[in-house]
């Protein structure tokens, strides 16, 4: 009996190693994502993650809806995905955005806020980490001058939307999108990254 027990015990690890093997085929093994032929790593989103968890305890969140767990890990890698697409989809279509008016951007912004003694609780509540503003920003603005050429071609403000995003889907259609399955899978009808059977319980709280 405990031999058929060990043989069984063998069995079933060698199953899910391959079955492990076989979804992250397409994804390298510290990839959270990749666009193209750009790599997005587990260890960008973790240091994204572990540095928006930490600025929680430094302000009040009372009040505040936050991500947590695996919809903070996912939504993070969401950002980078949709990021790197808009920027790529801005390259084609010969839409720049400058360091100066990324800038221009955070200044406005944290002036709105009430000075950089806020900015801080307002980037916990937005679910922004500090390192990573000046590329939220930046994918901020990329998206409004794509908006602002729809419009120019004559597409409806009630339709932006619905376009831009269309825009970003057939961008990931035609670089191709690869998500870890630790992280969820990739929806291209929506543009973004649904939870997985994997995600639960896989990634840091």
């Amino acid at each position: 009996m405990k031999k058929v027990f060990t043989t069984s015990k063998k069995m079933t690890a060698a199953v899910t190693a391959g079955l492990l093997i076989l979804l992250s085929a397409c994804t390298p093994i510290n990839s959270a994502a990749t666009v193209g032929k750009t790599t997005i790593s587990i260890d960008k989103v973790q240091k994204t993650v572990d540095e928006m968890l930490s600025e929680r305890t430094k302000v009040t969140t009372t009040g505040m809806t936050l991500d947590t767990g695996e919809v903070l890990n996912r939504n993070q890698v969401t950002f980078f995905v949709i990021s790197e697409l808009l920027y790529q989809l801005g390259t084609s279509h010969k839409i720049k955005v400058t360091e100066q008016e990324v800038s221009d951007e955070i200044k406005k912004i944290t002036t709105q806020v009430g000075g950089s003694a806020k900015l801080p609780a307002a980037l916990v509540n937005a679910g922004i980490a500090p390192q990573n503003i000046r590329e939220y920003f930046r994918t901020y603005l990329m998206s409004a001058k794509i908006s602002n050429a729809l419009l120019s071609s004559g597409v409806s403000s009630a339709e932006v939307s619905t376009a831009v995003q269309k825009l970003v889907a057939d961008e990931a259609d035609k670089l191709k999108v690869s998500i870890n399955p630790r992280y969820g899978t990739w929806d291209s009808a929506n543009a973004t990254i649904v939870a997985g059977k994997l995600a639960a319980g896989s990634v840091k709280k």
